[in-house]
């Protein structure tokens, strides 16, 4: 069943969708490139314990409509037309494109990266729909991998694991926040793993030693001992982690 229902947050309305499961034992929350909020939850959860649940994921909620907003107002350098590649970990896909019914979201299926869009999309909306979901999904991917690689290497660096945000940059990779808050731009997710883990292993390192000093570098070299290589690879293949 499905139904809907909305809170206010702040000066802001949020609407959003509810979907029952038996076989579901949590709640889960998705937003979609269509700005649509829906929550999967058990059957027998009570509607001001759902309440709560959006309520508590509300800034969540409005950074990732942000997301979207922000997505169809910046040019691509993609087409994003069947046929067309993308990388993701340093590998070739072709994108698919499929009208049906649904949510328009991406997956990766064998080698392709899949983009369902609703049927009923205008041709001069699909561009801008396609473009979310997939950057949307490149989006994911980038706060998993990231996520991993900051795990492993804020042990080797024995400091605590930090906050980071996953951003949309052209000229950086990566930063590192006063507070230690790390930023990555979401595209170091079409590169290879061995890039993503420098770009995270730099800037765990920007944690203690704010400048690129000499006990900069050394630190780095400690943890990854061939960040040069790492490096020297992500200055040149670079150019090609466009969307």
């Amino acid at each position: 069943m499905n139904i809907q229902d909305s809170i206010q947050f702040g000066n802001t309305k949020i609407d959003y969708g509810i979907i029952y499961s038996d076989r579901r034992k949590n709640a889960t929350l998705s937003v979609y490139p269509m700005k649509q909020v829906e929550i999967s939850v058990p059957t027998n959860l009570e509607p001001e314990h759902i309440q709560k649940l959006v309520k508590k994921k509300a800034n969540w909620i409005i950074k990732q409509i942000l997301w979207f907003d922000e997505i169809v107002q910046i040019d691509s350098e993609k087409e994003h037309v069947d046929g067309e590649t993308f990388l993701y970990l340093g590998r070739q896909y072709r994108l698919k494109i499929h009208r049906g019914n649904g949510k328009a979201e991406s997956k990766l299926i064998g080698q392709y990266l899949e983009v369902n869009i609703p049927e009923n999309t205008p041709k001069t909306k699909q561009k801008k729909l396609v473009k979310a979901a997939s950057w949307h999904w490149y989006k994911k991917q980038a706060n998993r991998k990231i996520k991993d690689a900051l795990k492993r290497y804020s042990k080797k660096l024995g400091v605590e694991q930090p906050d980071f945000i996953i951003k949309n940059q052209y000229k950086r990779w990566g930063s590192c926040t006063k507070k230690n808050i790390l930023n990555f731009n979401f595209r170091i997710s079409m590169a290879p793993v061995s890039q993503i883990d420098y770009v995270v292993a730099h800037e765990l390192c920007h944690v203690l030693h704010k400048d690129h000093s000499t006990k900069f570098w050394k630190l780095l070299k400690i943890i990854m001992p061939d960040y040069g290589i790492r490096k020297e690879r992500l200055r040149k293949e670079g150019w090609q982690y466009v969307l």
